[in-house]
């Protein structure tokens, strides 16, 4: 399945918010899944919008389903982050995920530390989002395309990032 890829490019957590929110509201229930990847200060957040259709049957199992990609990711890397209801790295909560249903989709927002434990450099976000990528291609089969919002889709991201 063809799955699309946007680069948000740097946000602040209010404008990343918006812009997957008026996304995933856009969305008829036919629709490809979509990965809003960003930039912000020491993460880089991402939301996996997947028409409601794709996702597990069970609502309970929507975070595990949308971040098993993220840990995998962590362990490609070498940081021990582990599945609980949430991304943990050391027994701490590192990502603040939310699962939330908007219109026709549900969505799964989270990030990834910039900088990982022990590493004195920011993780570079091309090799991250690369990845990444990689890992949700494999868990769900699909297949992504780097994308653009489409006009309508833009027109709606700078309304609701200007309220």
């Amino acid at each position: 399945m063809l799955a699309r890829w946007i680069r948000f490019g740097p946000a602040a957590q209010r404008e990343f918010d918006a812009a997957y929110t008026a996304l995933a509201h856009l969305q008829p229930a036919s629709a490809a899944p979509i990965l809003l990847w960003s930039e912000e200060a020491a993460r880089y957040p991402f939301a996996l919008i997947a028409p409601r259709r794709l996702a597990p049957g069970r609502e309970a199992r929507w975070l595990s389903w949308g971040l098993a990609a993220a840990v995998a990711t962590y362990r490609q890397f070498d940081v021990p982050a582990y599945l609980d209801g949430e991304i943990y790295l050391h027994g701490r909560d590192i990502a603040q995920s939310r699962v939330s249903v908007l219109g026709e989709c549900v969505v799964i927002a989270s990030s990834f530390l910039m900088r990982f434990p022990g590493n004195c450099v920011a993780t570079p976000s091309r090799e991250l989002e690369e990845a990444f990528r990689l890992r949700l291609e494999a868990q769900h089969g699909w297949s992504f395309e780097f994308s653009w919002p489409s006009a309508r889709e833009n027109q709606l991201i700078s309304a609701r990032a200007v309220s």
